[in-house]
């Protein structure tokens, strides 16, 4: 069975310049997995970015990405997040799948051995004692994500979305928050504890390593590397079946929602910039194998960083 590395985390890295005041951080440029498709016939063109959840200050895109998003008319996310961050109330309703009764009762004899490993790293609080051991996981990878040097703040969307707003571009999400914090809350509880203490289990160095490994990855766009890291077995043979739940409703459905809305796209003659996490391009069968079974073949996009 395979491991997912998840795409989604939170990490921080700040720039000390020499001590000047007012610099601007060094220029980041990345060179991120981006496809074009076609219809040939309806002249509908669909520009598909793959996006890194988190980033480095100050980072630049090719010029074909920024080209590609002012041909559009509309952008399209899997949610947009300026609007959900800025909407405390749909973040609390759709957080409210990640709350239990008693973390301590769920996670059984493990409890004083995870809650002892987050207050040595500074994760644990209060609040926790009210949160499924999938909730626990997520802290700890962003976690470990802040500390290997990205933030959130940096990732694609905020970045793209943004820029998309600013030349008021419509935009349009294909999911919602509670849809997907239901697929990780929706895990076995088995398999939650399992995920949670194989996390645990590993070097913290290592987590950090493997944050910076993907980031690389994606940052060029690196095919072999990304699926080498979407195919890594890890999940005992016991846990295969939930496994396996797990990764069609995180993989395998999305990306075919996702490649019904290029479809149809495509069908109707739109031009969409269409920007999802760039698991979804290589966590198989992905998004690009969808859109082949119909006929439909996207082209990567020769990409060159912007001076």
């Amino acid at each position: 069975m395979r491991k997912i590395l998840a795409l989604c985390t939170a990490i921080l890295l700040i720039f000390t310049l020499g001590g000047c005041q007012n610099s601007e951080p060094p220029k980041n440029p990345v060179n991120p997995p981006f496809f074009v498709v076609k219809d040939e016939k309806t002249g509908g063109e669909v520009y598909m970015l793959g996006s890194m959840h988190v980033g480095l200050p100050n980072t630049v895109y090719p010029d074909a990405v920024y080209e590609a998003l002012d041909k559009c008319s509309a952008v399209a996310c899997e949610i947009d997040l300026i609007r959900l961050n800025s909407d405390n109330a749909e973040v609390n309703e759709a957080s409210k799948v990640f709350l239990c009764s008693s973390a301590k009762e769920l996670l059984g004899e493990d409890y004083d051995e995870i809650k002892s490993y987050f207050v040595e790293k500074g994760i644990y609080s209060a609040r926790f004692e009210k949160f499924i051991p999938a909730m626990w996981s997520i802290a700890l990878t962003k976690k470990a994500s802040s500390d290997s040097g990205y933030s959130s703040e940096y990732g694609t969307e905020l970045d793209i979305l943004a820029l998309a707003k600013s030349k008021n571009k419509k935009i349009i999400e294909l999911e919602t928050a509670a849809e997907q914090y239901a697929i990780n809350a929706g895990q076995s509880l088995d398999f939650q504890i399992y995920s949670l203490k194989n996390t645990v289990n590993t070097p913290y160095e290592t987590l950090k390593a493997q944050n910076n490994a993907l980031y690389s990855a994606w940052s060029e766009s690196n095919t072999l590397m990304l699926e080498m890291m979407l195919s890594q077995s890890s999940v005992p043979e016991e846990f295969s079946e939930d496994f396996a739940k797990f990764y069609s409703e995180m993989y395998e459905k999305r990306q075919e929602k996702m490649a019904d809305f290029v479809i149809k796209s495509l069908q109707n003659g739109d031009k969409i910039f269409f920007m999802v996490g760039a698991a979804h391009f290589y966590a198989k069968p992905d998004i690009l194998d969808f859109l082949a079974n119909a006929g439909y073949y996207a082209q990567a996009e020769t990409l060159a960083n912007a001076a």
